[in-house]
């Protein structure tokens, strides 16, 4: 009885979190995406590549938080912003080329050529994101092979819209979160490293508890 209640109270979050918001929605998945990196990387590149991991998984969404930021301060309504602005083929190709796999590969080769291990590692860490998001994007699914097609693969999944399993997919996403992070803080000896991993996941759930009680 009471593990029926907490699933209707987590449901019930999720789902008021992820119909109100798409934006926040996208940067409440960001943060994920540094936590998943750092776990997919191992333990020895996160001792001594971390800041290049994190820094790698969080750069794909900047272009499109500095888009976001600059509709608002310019007074543009909410629905404006996805209709139309998100769809300008200026931004569409500064979001499409921090999400492409053949300019991202080019780049990580680049740095190995070079025997740049921590640009290598970053650009890495930028391909991962781009790969995981590659199955759970529907109507807002990036064209991952630019400049060299256009081609979007519209997913059946969507990380944020419960028509397309979205609950799901978040309350997959909230444990990866909270279980990995406690992984992360607790197979680390490093201050610094562990306080890292708990920015990481209060950005996460900052944006899980303003999504819920400011926009729903």
């Amino acid at each position: 009885m009471i593990s029926s209640a907490v699933a209707g109270t987590l449901r019930a979050l999720l789902l008021k979190s992820y119909r109100a918001s798409r934006v926040l929605s996208g940067f409440m998945n960001t943060p994920a995406h540094a936590i998943i990196n750092l776990l997919l990387f191992g333990k020895k590149h996160r001792k001594t590549h971390s800041v290049a991991i994190v820094a790698g998984a969080l750069m794909p969404d900047l272009p499109m938080l500095l888009f976001y930021l600059r509709e608002k301060l310019h007074g543009t309504p909410e629905r404006l912003i996805w209709s139309e602005r998100y769809n300008d083929p200026v931004w569409q190709a500064v979001f499409n080329s921090f999400h492409s796999f053949p300019l991202l590969a080019l780049a990580i080769w680049m740095a190995w050529r070079g025997r740049c291990s921590g640009w290598a590692i970053f650009f890495a860490s930028m391909f991962c994101h781009s790969l995981f998001d590659f199955p759970v994007h529907h109507r807002d699914a990036h064209a991952h092979f630019f400049p060299l097609s256009d081609y979007r693969f519209i997913s059946p999944l969507s990380y944020w819209d419960p028509a397309h399993y979205g609950l799901w997919i978040s309350a997959l996403e909230v444990v990866i979160m909270v279980v990995g992070s406690l992984y992360l803080w607790r197979s680390s000896q490093s201050r610094v490293k562990r306080v890292q991993v708990a920015g990481l996941l209060s950005v996460y759930l900052l944006f899980l508890f303003a999504a819920v009680v400011v926009w729903a």
